[in-house]
């Protein structure tokens, strides 16, 4: 049995992330090595914190999103399934002379992230105290005898947690939650989810050919630094940032009419062919059942209440939303 969307809203359910990227970097160069190569600044983070960040190639495009901890003397990166094994063989390239070490972590560690309005009282009620509800705050807690991390990290827009737990105690800790009710959410509830709350996904919604600055303002603000000094990707994103804008944004669109659009469909103007295109779309219970997508609208289309044209059987208009409508707070 897997949650439903209401069990999500009012109480939580958890995402099996168990094929994400989870690395621990560690050295006497760690900071200098990892701020050189990272979109955000490293430099603020202490014990129990954490940032969210951005890699990219040389001409600011994306490589991958993801979140660095400072834990345990050294830092943990966590990365999408889709981008961390690549991503970890460019960053173990470009260590020349540093005194860096990257120690993947996937044969020992997992990831699952309880999310949904009661979540921090599910994790209470398993014998795991949340940490404070501040962005990627974390610590080590034992349950079981072994030691779990817990991360506030909301992936859904009713606020959550990620948690790093051993293999030894997954299954058991999946049991545990199932006991209070909380469910595993599906592949086809978690992609409505992340949606509404506005999270991208590496190789559907941005891939290497997406600059970063593109991604629009709340993923702009929350993993990208103009103040932090050189890293890979900078000065291109110095320059967009300095022109103030690029010519697209991936932003939310509401798509009237009862067929759901597939990825690459594109949207048009009457004075312009090729205004954007779609990621991806969903049916939203947020917006009342309606069809949400995302995707690439040219910024002469972006403002809130525009209308486009929806190259589907029968065509569509979309309506160029304000924000997310659930959006997270990065």
């Amino acid at each position: 049995m897997n949650a439903t969307y209401e069990q999500v809203a009012n109480y939580a359910g958890w995402l099996d992330l168990t094929d994400s990227g989870l690395v621990r970097v560690i050295g006497a160069d760690r900071q200098r090595f990892l701020q050189g190569q990272t979109t955000n600044d490293l430099r603020p983070i202490r014990e129990g914190t954490g940032v969210y960040t951005a890699f990219c190639t040389p001409t600011g495009h994306l490589l991958s999103d993801g979140y660095v901890l400072e834990a345990d003397g050294g830092y943990l990166l966590i990365l999408p399934p889709e981008t961390w094994g690549d991503l970890t063989a460019r960053l173990s390239a470009a260590i020349i002379l540093d005194d860096v070490t990257l120690m993947p972590l996937q044969e020992e560690l997992g990831l699952l992230s309880v999310q949904g309005s009661a979540a921090s009282e599910v994790l209470e009620e398993i014998g795991l105290e949340p940490p404070p509800n501040t962005p990627l705050a974390h610590h080590i807690r034992l349950w079981q005898k072994a030691e779990l991390r817990v991360i506030t990290n909301d992936r859904t827009g009713f606020g959550g947690y990620d948690v790093l737990a051993p293999y030894t105690v997954m299954e058991e800790f999946q049991t545990a939650l199932i006991a209070t009710a909380c469910l595993p959410i599906d592949d086809m509830l978690a992609e409505t989810l992340r949606y509404e709350a506005g999270i991208p996904k590496a190789g559907i919604d941005y891939t290497e050919r997406t600059l970063a600055a593109e991604m629009g303002e709340p993923f702009v603000s929350s993993h990208i630094s103009y103040t932090k000094g050189c890293y890979v990707g900078q000065e291109v994103l110095m320059r967009i940032h300095a022109r103030g804008h690029t010519n697209r944004t991936w932003a939310p669109l509401r798509v009237e009419g009862e067929v759901l659009p597939s990825r690459g469909t594109t949207l048009s103007a009457s004075e312009r062919a090729d205004a954007g295109w779609l990621t991806g779309a969903v049916r939203s219970p947020a917006l009342g059942g309606a069809i949400l997508a995302w995707g690439f609208v040219r910024n002469d289309y972006r403002q809130s209440g525009t209308v486009l044209q929806v190259a589907i059987e029968p065509s569509a208009q979309a309506v160029v939303l304000p924000h997310a409508p659930r959006p997270v707070r990065w």
